[in-house]
């Protein structure tokens, strides 16, 4: 390889190092602002928000928004006894509770939600998301962001050679 060829492949290869930890700073910053308002990110894993919320969306959760502020029609996520989290409409606000229905769902949830199992109102959904959300979380999905993590260090230190 002749120098102006290594030098173009240098510069190539420092502005996509750059682009790339740009990129990577700038989601960590965001997902920290989002944790630190109250905002937390769940995979929607079943179809009984139909549209509004299709299964495999990010959706995100506001936590600050408090239990008692809840009104009818406001979308809300809660966890039942089993642990799962489930996002449903609010449809009636009694002195048990909040109940609740998904809306392609034929009937109302049975169970009321209350202060002990709920979590916060739906702020908005990002469909098809949930999918790389869940990857994050999986066995492979850590593996992979420890091998990127280890790909960028090294990136990082031929990067700093590079352009001393």
């Amino acid at each position: 390889m002749s120098a102006p060829e290594k030098s173009r492949v240098v510069r190539v290869f420092c502005r996509a190092y750059e682009i790339v930890t740009t990129v990577i700073i700038l989601f960590a910053a965001l997902t920290a602002l989002l944790f630190i308002c109250g905002i937390r990110l769940y995979n929607v894993r079943s179809g009984s928000m139909g549209d509004l919320i299709p299964q495999g969306s990010i959706c995100f959760v506001s936590t600050y928004t408090g239990f008692d502020s809840i009104e009818r029609g406001d979308v809300i996520a809660f966890r039942l006894e089993d642990d799962m989290l489930v996002t449903h409409r609010a449809i009636g606000i009694t002195d048990e509770g909040i109940y609740t229905f998904g809306d392609e769902n034929d009937i109302r949830d049975p169970d009321p939600v209350t202060k002990d199992n709920y979590i916060g109102k739906t702020v908005f959904a990002i469909p098809k998301l949930g999918k790389l959300l869940a990857f994050t979380r999986s066995v492979k999905g850590i593996i992979f962001i420890a091998v990127t993590i280890l790909l960028l260090t090294a990136a990082g230190i031929a990067y700093k050679r590079m352009n001393k």
